[in-house]
């Protein structure tokens, strides 16, 4: 049994996964389809950056080399991209990758569309290009306005992969672009390592403290599926994805209080809700995980474990317009949108939308087995309105039909009755991934067919009874596993008003009109 305490005053929601979103790369912020996907979940969740790969990337023509060799800029493109996003309200996150050809020592690329991962050739070409780059944005934008963006130094230089530099290059690409930036404005924010499993932090701090340089900021990133590459020498498993994901992002936070820089942002500038039950599963190309129904339940439990634990918290991605592994074409794809290429919500999409109604003061639940617990719960109290979110984030296939059975027990005392709607994300209502598989997962859809998964992607809601007995409203609940369900419990409303006027006038008149048409109808 859970049980509300009224009298617990806690700390507000902050929500910094509302703080910025993700798209893929530059690039695709010239299509219209990635463009309206973004706008709309900036409308809904009120997203203040937007980070993004390859900005210099040769699609974007950023680089090129004059005849005599001396280098030529151009930012036509570039332009385009950050326009688009200032103009539906969001500032860039600027990612400082990845290498133009024109710079590029190697020819090493990553992902479909051939991210160049090799350092420059010269370093002190990269820093012309910072320069210039900086100088631009200035001169365009304003430095009010680009003061407030933030600059990170390259992604995921830790894995060969994203960078085929050493530990050594790598400070040294990022001393040149910070000392750059500064060197245009002090103003402008600059960071890093932005490695992946939260590698290389302490090691930055004291590199920039060491060396004089420049550091406003560290990040990082982190999916739930790293349980199974963690890097801290723990047996494989010994926690499920969600323990871990949560563990490894609080201690970032006591990593950074404890350094030489407790004064630090951090930003995850990458998480999502990428799992695999065992370690055969794993899957960074075609996961299932963000498509279904329990990334919704993941998603309740980290977010609001974590709330407190750092400044941005940056979801991979809005859309699955979306290239890395060439751009899917299937409703489903297992990408990482929180939209399809249909732009139809996925659970995890409609789990913000419950999160973001987690406002005002937060209130103690008694009778949890522990708070961050696969089975949790949230309470929080605006202006007399409780809301109480629940989940099942159930993964362990041997209980994958054990649903979570509760009581919520709330103390009212504001009015004689109470006003409870309940919005419930299962399979089927909230997510259409499930009817999407039972359709025989189609590749092209028809008419009937989106316009069904669209109708799936809605969440269940009802009007919940509910009776006031000694002071106390009870709510049984039960949840399947990955199912997430809100309780909003609020003071009834006023009756509805009439049209206006006395019931006697209203009388008067409605008999006026009766007795004219009967009139009208005798001379036809």
């Amino acid at each position: 049994m859970l049980t509300i305490d009224p009298s617990s005053s806690l700390p507000p929601f902050s929500h910094p996964w509302s703080r910025s979103i993700a798209v893929g790369r530059g690039y695709e912020l010239l299509r219209a389809d990635l463009l309206d996907h973004l706008r709309g979940a900036v409308k809904a969740f009120g997203y203040r950056y937007c980070r993004f790969h390859g900005i210099f990337h040769d699609d974007l023509a950023v680089v090129r080399r004059r005849t005599d060799g001396s280098l030529a800029f151009q930012w036509h493109q570039v332009d385009k991209v950050y326009d688009a996003l200032l103009e539906m309200g969001v500032r860039p996150f600027v990612e400082l990758n990845s290498m133009p050809s024109a710079l590029a020592s190697g020819s090493q690329t990553m992902f479909a569309w051939k991210a160049n991962v090799t350092p420059p050739r010269d370093f002190n070409e990269w820093s012309q290009l910072i320069t210039a780059f900086a100088h631009h944005l200035v001169e365009r934008y304003g430095l009010e306005e680009v003061a407030q963006w933030y600059f990170e130094v390259w992604n995921e230089p830790n894995l060969s992969g994203f960078w085929s530099g050493t530990q050594e290059q790598y400070w040294e690409l990022y001393d040149a672009s910070a000392r750059a930036l500064k060197a245009v404005s002090g103003r402008l924010r600059v960071g890093g390592p932005a490695t992946s499993k939260a590698c290389w932090i302490r090691e930055t701090i004291d590199h920039c403290v060491d060396g004089a340089v420049p550091l406003d900021f560290v990040s990082t990133h982190l999916y739930p599926q790293d349980v199974f590459n963690r890097t801290d020498g723990e047996p494989k498993l010994a926690e499920d994805g969600g323990t871990f994901f949560i563990r490894y992002v609080r201690a970032v936070r006591e990593l950074v209080t404890q350094s030489r820089r407790p004064d630090l942002e951090i930003h995850w500038t990458e998480w999502n809700a990428l799992y695999a039950d065992e370690e055969k599963n794993l899957s960074w190309v075609a996961n299932p995980a963000v498509d279904r129904l329990d990334a919704a339940a993941l998603i309740a439990r980290v977010c609001t474990a974590l709330d407190s634990a750092s400044d941005t918290f940056c979801y991979w991605a809005v859309s699955d317009v979306f290239e890395e592994c060439g751009m899917p074409h299937s409703p489903y794809s297992g990408t990482y949108g929180l939209k399809t290429i249909h732009g139809i919500p996925k659970a995890s999409y409609r789990v913000f939308e419950l999160l973001k109604q987690l406002r005002g003061e937060r209130l103690a639940v008694t009778g949890l087995t522990h708070p961050e617990s696969r089975q949790g719960a949230v309470v929080t109290r605006e202006n007399g309105v409780i809301r109480v979110l629940l989940w099942n984030h159930e993964t362990d296939t041997a209980k994958a039909q054990a649903a979570w059975s509760e009581t919520v027990r709330v103390p009212w005392t504001a009015s004689p009755e109470a006003r409870v709607i309940e919005t419930v994300i299962r399979a089927g209502a909230g997510s259409s991934y499930e009817t999407w598989k039972a359709m025989g997962s189609p590749h092209n859809l028809s008419p009937a067919e989106a316009r069904l998964l669209q109708f799936h992607s809605q969440p269940a809601m009802r009007l919940r009874d509910a009776h006031v007995t000694d002071g106390m409203l009870a709510f049984p609940v039960s949840l399947a596993p990955g199912e997430v369900l809100l309780l909003e419990i609020a003071k009834p409303g006023p009756v509805a008003l009439s049209k206006g006027g006395e019931a006697r006038e209203l009388a008067k008149w409605n008999e006026a009109m009766n007795a004219a048409s009967r009139r009208q109808s005798a001379k036809c």
